[in-house]
């Protein structure tokens, strides 16, 4: 195909040639910008979330280890209910851990397909165009990390829950 004087748009009609030029112009900024925009929002927001859901996680544990070493003695049939609580949050710590590993996964996936658009021979060549992907890992590592937060989330009720039942026994 590098062969082919097609692929080289200075071979082309004044009006196919300059509608070309704009239109890779434009795809090669917005892909710039898109990248850029990428790396610092990703970033920003997944050191936040895992941060977040490790604190409460962890703040779980702490505030479970208090009720055991407390002054209110809990009664023994409260004691399967309270290590559930902790198992929960433990549960948690592991899904946001695999939520934080996918959010990783993304942005690296989302790095790739922007370096792939940032070849400036876009701007004058037809056949350096990406091809476009038959698998999708930008938006399924954005909808594992999601679902993975979301079931730490789900563990931490859980944990809540186990751990009210520990207290109204």
């Amino acid at each position: 195909m590098a062969d082919d004087p097609k692929v080289f748009i200075s071979n082309w009609g004044e009006y196919d040639r300059l509608r070309y030029e704009q239109h890779a112009r434009e795809v090669f900024k917005q892909m710039g910008e898109l990248r850029a925009a990428s790396q610092r929002n990703h970033v920003d927001y997944g050191r936040w979330l895992i941060a977040s859901l490790l604190a409460v996680h962890g703040g779980s544990i702490y505030a479970i280890s208090g009720l055991w070493n407390s002054t209110h003695k809990l009664p023994d049939s409260g004691i399967p209910d309270l290590m559930a609580g902790v198992g929960w949050n433990l549960f948690g710590i592991g899904f946001i851990l695999v939520a934080a590993f996918m959010a990783w996964l993304n942005f690296q996936s989302a790095e790739l397909h922007y370096s792939r658009w940032s070849d400036p021979a876009i701007l004058y060549r037809t056949d350096h165009w990406p091809d476009e992907a038959k698998t999708d890992p930008v938006t399924a590592t954005l909808y594992l990390a999601a679902i993975f937060g979301l079931i730490s989330f789900f563990c931490f009720i859980a944990g809540a829950m186990a751990v009210y039942r520990a207290i109204a026994h």
